[in-house]
């Protein structure tokens, strides 16, 4: 006799959560691979398109899982790449490990709002402990901080180089619109510099263009939203000329509407002229007479950090400008492109140029670059930093058992579980380091129990002092990484139903 499978249905109930659980946790298989500085990368190829990246955010982005649980995985981990800028990967993983460890008391129906009260208090101690784990803070920190955000990155081999980059490019930055990042194709990833002042790639090239100034000391600036530039007559357009006459004065008066704008672009005293329009030959050849540098369809962005370094405000009429003004201008050779440099001893501003082999590898460049300048800027604002490799993860789960311990009730399980679920870190950080994960927590287990509480996932050695090793994160990447992963395990937990319905047609 053969019996037929049980097929049973997920949509609701008990089944529901255990299949969302279930979700979760394949998300987590398929990130944990990321983790860490010997973390793998993942290779996604579209249309021709190539992506390769490591981001934990980057990659649910892409991966594009259907599961609707997932999509709180996903948005979670987005909300921390906006937010903190690092730890996209870890957020995941812990919120997975979660509902992992509270999975056998789920089956074995614990009450769910007993779990959801027990989490809420883990959630806060977690919190208020933390602060016992920061260390004292140090100038040297700041590039310390940078290096370890990179050192999962593809720039980990470089980390010494980008780390100086990025602290030395925000620092003294008030506005971080004002630090700019541009690629360049070709050359060595090394060749990577910091260079004061604003700086983006020369823009369309109009006749003319040759003949202007490369390099003006404390020239006057301009910043436009206007085309300078004969426009063709729109469509449907008509005119009615009975004479030569008529038509002469028709093209008068189209010359002298270009003339008396540039002419009063010239007497403003302006000596470089900015446009996110374009420009035209005929405006270009003019200003080159005057002396006058000129680039039209300048980007939005860039024309933006110029108008506020120069403080040259953006005006869509000439009637209306007001010029700024730098302490110089210059167009420089970069790699086979040439920029345009606005350098000023009094204001602050900084371009981060990156180089590299093709745009593939230059942009998962810029997404590291990127992640470090949150983790940097997030420690100038609040001067807290702990220990990384898994460390505060480690004493967490100790001080969890500990509490945990003296819990009424069957509470203490739900503590048991969550204080287990925190050594996911240290243990998929070890794996990717070769190192066996087991043997790695039972000795961060004995180191934790004395309240030796820097020890973390050590490459070399297992396990050693991240002190030692400069292994340093902001708080602010744990606080969220903590509060995002309870807040998002809670609302899952209280999921007991999914309802697909059809979007309203008007």
């Amino acid at each position: 006799m053969i019996q037929a499978e049980k097929i049973t249905d997920t949509r609701e109930g008990k089944p529901q959560l255990l299949s969302n659980i279930e979700a979760w946790k394949s998300v987590a298989e398929y990130l944990a691979t990321t983790l860490g500085p010997y973390g793998s990368d993942k290779m996604f190829v579209s249309k021709g398109n190539i992506l390769i990246t490591n981001d934990g955010a980057t990659i649910l982005k892409r991966k594009n899982f259907e599961h609707p649980a997932v999509k709180i995985l996903t948005s979670i981990s987005n909300n921390q790449d906006k937010i903190i800028g690092d730890g996209t990967t870890s957020v995941v993983l812990l919120a997975s490990e979660f509902l992992q460890k509270l999975k056998s008391l789920i089956k074995d129906d614990f009450p769910i709002n007993e779990i959801v009260d027990c989490l809420n208090k883990i959630k806060e101690f977690c919190l208020d402990n933390i602060d016992k784990l920061k260390l004292e803070y140090q100038d040297n920190f700041l590039y310390k901080v940078a290096e370890t955000a990179l050192n999962s990155k593809i720039l980990k081999y470089h980390k010494e180089h980008f780390g100086r980059i990025v602290v030395d490019g925000i620092k003294e930055i008030e506005d971080m619109h004002l630090l700019g990042i541009k690629k360049v194709s070709g050359g060595n990833i090394k060749e990577s510099c910091l260079v004061e002042g604003i700086a983006f790639e020369k823009c369309f090239t109009y006749a003319g263009y040759e003949q202007q100034p490369k390099c003006i000391n404390n020239p006057k600036i301009a910043c436009l939203n206007v085309e300078l530039e004969w426009k063709s007559e729109k469509e449907n357009a008509e005119l009615k000329i009975n004479s030569v006459e008529e038509y002469e004065k028709f093209l008068d008066a189209e010359w002298k509407i270009i003339n008396d704008k540039l002419d009063f672009i010239i007497k403003s005293g302006a000596k470089v002229v900015l446009s996110k329009l374009p420009i035209g030959d005929y405006t270009t050849q003019y200003f080159a007479k005057h002396d006058i540098f000129c680039a039209g369809r300048v980007d939005e962005d860039d024309l933006k950090r110029i108008s506020t370094f120069a403080k040259a405000p953006i005006t869509s009429n000439v009637a209306y400008l007001k010029v700024g003004e730098c302490d110089l201008f210059e167009e420089l050779q970069v790699g086979k492109s040439r920029f345009n440099f606005f350098k000023s001893a009094s204001k602050k501003a900084n371009t981060i140029i990156l180089r590299g082999p093709c745009e593939t590898i230059l942009d998962e460049l810029e997404r590291s670059i990127n992640d470090s300048l949150m983790v940097v800027r997030n420690v100038l604002k609040t001067k807290e930093v702990l220990c990384g490799g898994g460390s505060v993860e480690m004493q967490l789960s100790a001080m969890i058992r500990k509490e945990g311990n003296e819990c009424q009730g069957k509470g203490f399980l739900v503590y048991t579980c969550i204080a287990q679920a925190f050594e996911v870190i240290p243990f998929v950080l070890a794996q990717n380091f070769g190192i066996d994960g087991i043997s790695a927590l039972q000795l961060l287990r004995k180191r934790h129990n004395l309240n030796e509480f820097w020890y973390g996932i050590d490459s070399e050695k297992i396990i050693g002092d991240m002190r030692e090793k400069y292994i340093y994160e902001p708080v602010e990447v744990k606080r969220n990484i903590i509060g995002t992963s309870f807040a998002a395990v809670i609302a899952l937990i209280q999921i007991d139903m999914t309802i697909l319905t059809r979007a309203k047609t008007e």
